[in-house]
């Protein structure tokens, strides 16, 4: 079964159809790609990094007033004390994932890294950072991959929380058996 989306574009919606679990991508920010993230005035992000002693980190955020500089950069500003929590030292690759609503029963997700405007004011920036001064710190986000993918429907999360209800009562029984073998 084909599902479609329309973009807005310059002019022009443009419509993509494609298959059910299929998905649109791409590396560089295009004029609709572009429009999906200006419009939003807040975004989900995951900031995420591997240091030493811990395999992997992820700080979840907010993304606001995000502003498509060029094909592959967009500027946002975020919420400082999650954005501190994450950068310790300004050599540390910081690399973060957004998503975005994008109507029709689909997400927007991108990929990519996180620095501040200038990697001189990085350091800088992060000394200034006071929780009752700054609540957003503008960065830069580099972006590396995008797509598009439906969103899980209601089919599917229904199946998932009956399966779930079932593993519950499935684990009650076995509680009770337990008990009842003990009791005897």
């Amino acid at each position: 079964m084909l599902q479609s989306i329309t973009c807005p574009n310059i002019g022009h919606a443009i419509v993509h159809h494609f298959g059910e679990g299929a998905a649109i991508w791409g590396q560089a920010i295009t004029p609709s790609i572009a429009h999906l993230i200006q419009a939003q005035r807040a975004l989900a992000i995951d900031f995420s990094r591997i240091r030493h002693g811990i395999v992997f980190e992820t700080v979840s955020s907010v993304a606001m007033l995000p502003h498509v500089i060029d094909g592959s950069t967009f500027r946002i500003h975020v919420e400082s004390t999650a954005f501190r929590r994450t950068v310790v030292r300004r050599e540390a690759a910081v690399e973060a994932f957004v998503r975005c609503d994008t109507g029709a029963g689909c997400t927007l997700h991108i990929w990519g890294r996180v620095a501040t405007e200038s990697p001189s004011q990085q350091s800088d920036q992060l000394a200034a950072i006071d929780d009752k001064t700054a609540a957003t710190v503008p960065v830069i986000f580099t972006v590396t991959f995008w797509e598009i993918s439906r969103a899980p429907d209601a089919r599917m999360e229904q199946m998932i929380r009956q399966v779930s209800e079932k593993d519950r009562k499935i684990r009650e029984l076995e509680l009770k058996v337990a008990l009842l073998m003990c009791s005897q």
